[in-house]
């Protein structure tokens, strides 16, 4: 009441006063109000028409009223009129000028101007073809001809016989004749362009008649024999005919011959007989090669057919010759695999051979029937792909440098061999002998199962002299007559160094690498020749050497070939030992003998089998090589095979204690690496 009373009393009457007037505002009024403003924004003011893309033709309008669009002739909309915010399409407009629409709205104007561009005239086409005229030659990579053109161009024949690749392109390309039928001349036509400026060009293609072959050279049907036996331990399959198939030789792995109702028989022009052959898929082992087919003299002209279930990309097909590398042939196999189909391929060689060799070898491509083949044919005649199979006059890989020039009191000589069950002649092993020492310097030899035909030792050991070098300067370790014991060395060094033992007698090229009890092949390497003196238990040297022989070859002699030195180091003359002794008894025969310091042996082969291929054309990434280096009076502990990493050196190392060079025709990058004992199957 007190706060109240402090008011002044005007001020209640200004209150009354304003409520009033509040009042009076909210109530109804008779008064207009203001008319709206017109709104007419348009967008874009200038619009190029593109015809491709109807989004880019739009136009929105933005407007509070009623609009309405008002186009110049010519042009064309998809809307007339609208009412606020909205948008319209152009739909056409002239070609080649300027037009306008007008947008109205509340007595506002705006204007679009539309631009078309007038249609540019077409490009019109040019073609070139080169070269103007074409020779099919099969199996050539010439099979081609240019395009230059500025367009689209398509490809067509004159007759069916002929097959390119491709049909159809764009600007500059290439087109690839794939066949055609021989003795012909076909038209290859490309266009470019269309309607009445579209250009024409046409490319003659011929290919010679082929010549009617003179005759069968070799014909292999693989008979009707029995099936699903393996071809390197069955012979039946071996039907051989033609002027050059006396002597051929058959070189296979993982090979079966099959004779089912799968075979071939009918199932190709010339198809003959029901047994046929299924080769296996690994490209670094298998294959199957025919090797020696004797040519007629002075031909160079060749066919070669066999029947295939498998395309060209399965299976490389090559020729080659004694002494040359293969070559591979172009030919086209099965279209589709499981396929039967007759594979032809004609091939020129550049010079006249004697004997050629055909081998067959997955690429590695893994199929469910097999890569399967019959009746291979050789031809003489019609010719093709040219290829150089003249044989190259290499020494054989495994003969160090001084065989042709050894010392003056070194003598070397090649001990040859007959295989037990093929009939191959072949040399066994070459040996450099110290005519002086009385003992090795080094035995070089190649391993191949073909040298494994037998089995095996002879028994009792067939100790003798070597026929080819005399008796005086061969160390006496064989008995002169019967029952005669004085065949050893002394042991001094033995007693000396290790308090027992004696010297052994170790084979360099091993009695079990060229197996036949009572045959020549093994009676061979118990000559003094071969024969390197190593020390006998209680010296740990034999585990050693044993470890190191089945690095080297003690696991499945693979189908190539193993080049393979042995041999022994003369740091000092002064470990000698008598010859011709029994028990530390001398004879009228005992002379010193000088006893190796340190022995090695070591071996180079190929990684994947390639028959056929010298070693001395391959690279050195191609190569596996292995080398050991052991002191004959060693006291090593390393006698475990998982320790004979130990005495791994590179050839290299080997080369300069001897004085010579090992695998000299070899690249440099073989003798000097250190070999990897991951790399060889013991």
């Amino acid at each position: 009441m007190r706060f109240l009373s402090t008011f002044p009393p005007f001020r209640f009457l200004l209150l009354a006063f304003c409520a009033a007037a509040f009042a009076a505002g909210c109530g109804n009024s008779d008064q207009e109000e203001p008319a709206q403003q017109p709104v007419l924004i348009v967008s874009p003011t200038t619009l190029v028409f593109d015809e491709s893309d109807a989004a880019k033709n739009l136009v929105t309008v933005r407007s509070n009223g009623m609009w309405t669009v008002a186009p110049e002739s010519g042009l064309t909309v998809d809307k007339r009129s609208d009412n606020g915010d909205g948008s319209f399409t152009v739909t056409d407009a002239p070609t080649g000028r300027s037009t306008v629409l007008t947008v109205s709205s509340g007595g506002l104007t705006q204007t679009v101007t539309v631009v078309r561009n007038a249609t540019p005239e077409p490009e019109k086409p040019a073609l070139t073809l080169t070269p103007e005229a074409l020779e099919f030659v099969p199996g050539s990579p010439d099979n081609e001809i240019a395009v230059r053109c500025n367009t689209a161009w398509t490809v067509t024949s004159s007759d069916a016989g002929l097959t390119y690749a491709p049909d159809s392109g764009r600007g500059d390309g290439r087109i690839a004749v794939t066949g055609m039928t021989a003795g012909e001349t076909y038209l290859l036509i490309v266009v470019a362009g269309e309607g009445e400026d579209a250009v024409r060009r046409e490319v003659p293609v011929t290919r010679k008649a082929d010549p009617e072959p003179r005759e069968v050279v070799f014909s292999l049907d693989f008979g009707d024999g029995p099936g699903n036996v393996w071809a390197n331990v069955d012979n039946a399959w071996k039907t051989q005919t033609g002027s050059g198939s006396d002597g051929v030789t058959y070189s296979v792995n993982n090979v079966r011959i099959q004779n089912d109702s799968y075979g071939s028989a009918g199932r190709y022009a010339g198809a003959s007989g029901k047994a046929y052959a299924k080769m296996f898929y690994d490209a670094s082992t298998d294959y199957f090669t025919v090797s020696g087919i004797r040519l007629p003299v002075g031909e160079t002209d060749f066919t070669l057919c066999f029947g295939t279930l498998f395309p060209a990309g399965d299976v490389t097909l090559s020729v080659g010759s004694e002494g040359a590398p293969w070559r591979e042939l172009t030919y086209t196999g099965a279209a589709v695999y499981n396929t039967w189909t007759q594979a032809t391929v004609g091939f020129t060689l550049e010079e006249p051979v004697e004997t050629l060799s055909i081998r067959l070898k997955p690429t590695g491509v893994t199929r469910q029937y097999g890569l399967n083949f019959d009746d291979l044919v050789l031809l003489a005649g019609g010719g093709g792909q040219r290829i150089d199979v003249t044989p190259r006059i290499y020494r054989w890989a495994e003969l160090p440098s001084n065989f042709e020039a050894p010392a003056a009191d070194q003598f070397v000589h090649t001990t040859w061999t007959t295989t037990l069950r093929t009939g191959q002649h072949l040399r066994s092993y070459t040996y450099c002998y110290d005519t002086r020492r009385h003992n090795p310097v080094w035995v070089a030899y190649p391993h191949h199962r073909c040298y494994m035909e037998g089995s095996g030792r002879t028994t009792p050991d067939p100790w003798g002299p070597d026929p080819a070098l005399e008796e005086s300067s061969q160390a006496k370790i064989y008995p002169s007559y019967p029952g005669d014991t004085y065949n050893y060395w002394m042991a001094d060094w033995m007693t000396g160094g290790f308090g027992s033992g004696y010297w052994s007698r170790g084979h360099l090229c091993m009695s079990r690498e060229r197996p036949g009890s009572g045959e020549e092949i093994n009676m061979q390497t118990f000559r003094p020749t071969n024969i390197a003196p190593q020390p006998s238990e209680p010296s740990p040297f034999g585990a050693i050497w044993g470890n190191i022989e089945t690095v080297i070859s003690g696991g499945a002699i693979p189908a190539d070939t193993l080049y393979v030195v042995a041999g022994c180091y003369y740091e000092e003359d002064r470990m000698v030992e008598l010859d011709a002794t029994n028990n530390g008894a001398t004879s009228a025969a005992s002379k010193e003998c000088v006893m190796p310091t340190h022995q090695f042996k070591m071996a180079v082969r190929k990684r994947i089998v390639e028959v056929g291929k010298a070693i001395q054309d391959c690279t050195a990434d191609e190569l596996q090589v292995i080398a050991f280096w052991v002191e004959t009076m060693t006291t090593s502990s390393s006698t475990a095979i998982s320790q004979v990493g130990d005495f791994i050196v590179p050839v290299s190392f080997v080369e300069e204690k001897m004085g010579m060079r090992f695998f000299p025709d070899l690249p440099e990058a073989v003798r000097t690496r250190r070999g990897d004992l991951a790399e060889w199957d013991y």
